[in-house]
């Protein structure tokens, strides 16, 4: 009978991959559909939230442009008045009072002025001993020569210098002057004072307002590497903003000359931008309120497309299940419950796809042509079991009736010599017959029962030489269960009819008792089967007049033996002993 196609859905507990059902495919499906949608909204999400902190740092940056304009403004204020000065004809004698008059224009914020004749010697000059800048304090006052910095490239006239914890500036301004001999000298013109004005810091000229009310809050500050950064707002908003972690940043970019940079700390943003010389302003600011609704907004964004990715894949889920694997598995169940019970009946409900309906028809047609040919195999196969346990049976009683014959026609032959071999050839046949009735009971080949056949085939070869089990020679069996195969149980059976016969009409001549034993076990090799009497042994049996006939049944034993592919052993020092070892072949399955 032919395997059937599904025999597979007979179990329906097999163990599955994460991708081997169709809603997992369905799912996997619409993830990989998706994600891309989603990856590009949150992209788009997030650009539109660095677009406004990049915003807060071009705000920020700003800024700091302006601050930085102011300071340059303020220094070519200072540096106009100056060469106004150089441009009158200033006189020795008078220098002095006019540099208290610059003093009092400008409240004090020149740290020294100078006038240096062409020797560079100190001809007039005016201290501040009290200014209103705590650079110009007597302990931060520095020479009229101190060390340059830097000079701007657009002023070389004005240098920047570091003493203190306020970066200062020098502003020389050549100009020609009267001495007290009323001669007109060269000379030079040197103010100090600090870079910040404190005037424009507490009148908050660095910084402009905001026009956005939304704007975060920015502090300025003015940065030399140096020192602690000074402040360039009064009222700053944004208290200790320099961490260590700020500061180490700041360091390492004026280590490398970076003169625009812009970083986040904590919530802060800071921009650094061009000062002036050495000096750099950073703008200090804070999130926004427009950068926090972004980052709300986008938050909300990516919250939203999660949210409905997680929404899409339960509805995508509970159809998939409806209308695609709940139909898929019960038509899997209905093409299983038609190989138990033999009708294909599936329920399944009318929305579903075209392909599964078109499926569900496709098993139909299938079962009911299998069933169809399923039922032809079944009667063919009926037919031939019978046909086959005919044959069997007639192979059975036509070996019999060939043992009857040879029966019959020994008793007519006078010979003795021709009446045992027809007796020998009778033995022979039955065994074959009671081998084919052990193979074949029920008109199909079945596993050979060795102990069973081994019981009836000696029984029977005790009675066809008038012995009997518990006579003058009796019969042990020790037979373990042994696969044995039809194409071994033939030559084994002749073996066996052979080596007992023998046995029981030249072993025991003048009425002697004795025993015949057949043991059959198994060895690592395969099996060994021993065949053993206690009578007169194969010598003295060799002198007989039966030395012809002994001969050609140990010449039959060997043959068998090696048509079972296993060595023969024969001792005859205590009686005789057959040990024949051979190899176990595999049994086949029994044909149904």
């Amino acid at each position: 009978m032919t395997a059937s196609p599904f025999k597979h859905l007979r179990n329906f507990r097999v163990k599955s991959g994460l991708f081997d059902t169709v809603g997992s495919r369905v799912m996997a499906l619409i993830i990989c559909t998706s994600l891309p949608l989603a990856c590009v909204a949150g992209m788009l999400a997030w650009h539109t939230y660095l677009v406004t902190s990049n915003n807060s740092f071009e705000r920020t940056q700003g800024d700091a442009i302006s601050a930085r304009h102011e300071i340059a403004t303020d220094i070519d204020r200072t540096r106009g008045m100056l060469q106004v000065l150089a441009r009158i004809g200033l006189h020795e004698e008078i220098a002095p009072r006019a540099f208290q008059l610059i003093q009092s224009i400008n409240e004090q914020r020149y740290c020294s002025l100078v006038l240096n004749d062409h020797f560079g010697r100190a001809v007039t000059s005016l201290q501040t001993t009290a200014g209103r800048d705590a650079a110009c304090a007597p302990e931060n006052q520095v020479s009229t020569q101190p060390a340059v910095i830097r000079t701007e490239a657009s002023r070389p006239d004005v240098e920047v210098l570091q003493q203190g914890p306020v970066p200062l500036i020098r502003i020389v301004v050549p100009l020609e002057y009267i001495d007290r001999a009323g001669e007109t000298v060269a000379g030079r013109l040197i103010a100090l004072r600090p870079l910040v004005n404190s005037q424009l810091v507490n009148a908050g000229q660095y910084t402009h307002p905001a026009t956005d009310p939304e704007n975060g809050a920015t502090d300025l500050w003015l940065y030399t590497g140096e020192a602690a950064p000074v402040a360039l707002t009064a009222n700053r908003k944004i208290p200790n903003p320099w961490s260590v972690e700020v500061l180490a940043k700041l360091k390492s970019d004026a280590a490398v000359d970076l003169q625009l940079d812009h970083f986040e700390v904590d919530g802060v943003y800071y921009t650094m931008a061009p000062g002036y010389g050495p000096a750099r302003i950073v703008a200090v600011s804070t999130r926004s309120i427009a950068e926090t609704r972004a980052l709300q907004l986008f938050l909300a964004r990516v919250m939203l497309i999660v949210l409905i990715l997680i929404v899409e894949l339960l509805l995508v889920a509970l159809a998939a299940q409806r209308y695609l694997v709940e139909p898929l598995e019960k038509l899997a169940f209905s093409v299983a419950d038609w190989r138990r019970h033999g009708t294909f009946q599936p329920d399944l409900p009318r929305a579903l796809p075209l392909e599964i309906r078109q499926m569900e028809r496709a098993f139909s047609r299938a079962t009911k042509r299998l069933d169809r040919h399923e039922a032809r195999l079944t009667r063919a196969t009926k037919q031939q079991d019978l046909l086959i346990k005919e044959i069997h049976h007639r192979v059975k009683n036509n070996l019999q009736i060939v043992a009857s014959l040879l029966n019959l026609q020994a008793n007519r032959i006078k010979l003795p010599e021709a009446r045992e071999e027809f007796h020998l050839v009778r033995d022979r046949v039955r065994s074959l017959a009671t081998l084919h009735r052990h193979l074949y009971p029920e008109g199909g080949l079945s596993a050979l029962d060795i102990r069973a056949f081994l019981e009836e085939l000696a029984s029977q070869i005790f009675t066809a030489n008038n012995r009997c089990n518990k006579g003058r020679v009796s019969l042990s069996l020790d037979i373990e269960s042994v696969p044995i195969t039809p194409d071994q149980a033939v030559p084994l059976s002749l073996i066996v009819t052979e080596v007992v016969t023998n046995a029981l009409r030249y072993a025991f001549p003048q009425e002697r008792c004795g025993s015949v034993q057949i043991r059959l076990a198994r060895n690592e090799n395969g099996a060994v089967l021993t065949i053993q009497d206690d009578g007169i042994g194969l010598d003295a049996t060799a002198q007989s007049d039966a030395e012809k006939r002994e001969g050609i049944g140990l010449q039959l034993v060997r043959g068998f033996a090696r048509q079972l592919g296993g060595t023969l052993e024969i001792n005859s020092a205590a009686g005789t002993v057959y040990t024949l070892v051979f190899p176990i072949q595999s049994v086949r399955r029994t044909i149904q």
